[in-house]
């Protein structure tokens, strides 16, 4: 005679009925940030519940009203006090911690610091072909401890008494590198510029900096998307001694120095916003098809250096990276002198 065998299953929900279901994180967010005195749009960064603006200069940061959104049903709370978006002021001396919460009391703690604008230099080499990283690469990482072609001007820079930052290639700008930054020195255009790119220096202009922009020649960097969207169209490759200059702050003193393998600027007559502060020599030319003769077509003296006018900012521009890098004197010392002035002093 067989044995029967019974088998007793016991519901999983029997035995878990006494455990609490564990809840996932409350990750309540902000939809948006902004704040009285900002100059840039804000950087919002839900993964490490973190929010950054830049203020103006001469910001009283330790009055701010902020003006945020959150999800519907969710409060905003600092120190314990319910905050009102628009209404409530705000001490960002240092950065706060907010608490929103949910309907369920649940909550969320987010970190906002606000970074007041500085007469500080960001270097931005983020698209440089290698005239100033090198010889670092995406490969080994970009640190501007290590030695690279830049280094030296970059500390030039440091020791006139600026804070300078590098950006490094690899990664799309946006407003937040720049924070805190009014003078910037564009070193190189070799990678493609994208659109929201441009709109970060759209922003920048807007709200005022002082630009030093610095490009090369032109035979493997053909189009920059910066310089074209600022109105300075540089092409082909020249070499030769800057020699002829007009009167400026950037030019007293002058002494000729070396142009090594620049593009120069065309179409540029009749553009009121562009004043023309360098010439190459009369018997210095522009090639424009790299043939390295000149042909009927090709200018001799071309412009390569001069100051583009914007309503709020300055810009200073010149189509060879080695005059900044070899410091011909007292054209840095000048130049220098020139990017410090900042916020209309």
């Amino acid at each position: 005679m067989r044995k029967l065998y019974f088998i007793f299953v016991i519901p999983v929900l029997a035995l878990s009925s006494c455990q609490k279901e564990e809840q996932p994180e409350t990750r309540i967010p902000f939809l948006s940030f902004s704040s009285t005195g900002q100059t840039l749009p804000s950087s919002i960064d839900r993964s490490s519940r973190q929010v950054e603006f830049e203020v103006d200069h001469d910001a009283d940061v330790s009055s701010l009203i902020p003006e945020f959104v959150v999800p519907n049903g969710c409060s905003v709370y600092l120190k314990g006090i319910k905050q009102v978006s628009g209404v409530s002021t705000v001490d960002f001396s240092s950065p706060v911690l907010y608490e929103l919460k949910d309907a369920e009391n649940r909550s969320t703690v987010w970190e906002a610091e606000a970074v007041k604008l500085k007469k500080k230099i960001v270097i931005d080499a983020s698209h440089d072909g290698g005239g100033w990283w090198f010889p670092q690469s995406e490969a080994t990482g970009f640190d501007p401890d290590k030695y690279h072609q830049g280094q030296v001007m970059a500390d030039l820079l440091r020791a006139k008494g600026f804070e300078v930052d590098e950006l490094g290639r690899g990664k799309e700008l946006t407003e937040k590198m720049f924070f805190g930054n009014y003078i910037v020195i564009r070193a190189g255009g070799f990678q493609i510029y994208t659109d929201k790119e441009l709109d970060v220096y759209t922003n920048l202009i807007k709200r005022g900096m002082n630009l030093v922009f610095f490009t090369d020649h032109k035979k493997y960097d053909i189009t920059d998307e910066l310089g074209d969207f600022l109105g300075l169209k540089f092409k082909g490759v020249a070499f030769g001694n800057v020699t002829r200059i007009e009167p400026h702050m950037i030019t007293s003193g002058f002494k000729p120095f070396y142009y090594n393998a620049g593009s120069v600027l065309t179409d540029y007559a009749g553009n009121e916003n562009i004043q023309i502060l360098g010439w190459l020599g009369d018997q210095d030319f522009a090639d424009m098809n790299w043939n390295g003769v000149r042909d009927t077509n090709e200018p001799y003296a071309p412009a390569v250096m001069g100051i583009l006018k914007y309503p709020k900012s300055k810009i200073f521009f010149i189509g060879d990276m080695n005059a900044l890098e070899i410091r011909p004197q007292p054209f840095i010392d000048n130049l220098c002198a020139w990017m410090g002035i900042c916020f209309e002093d």
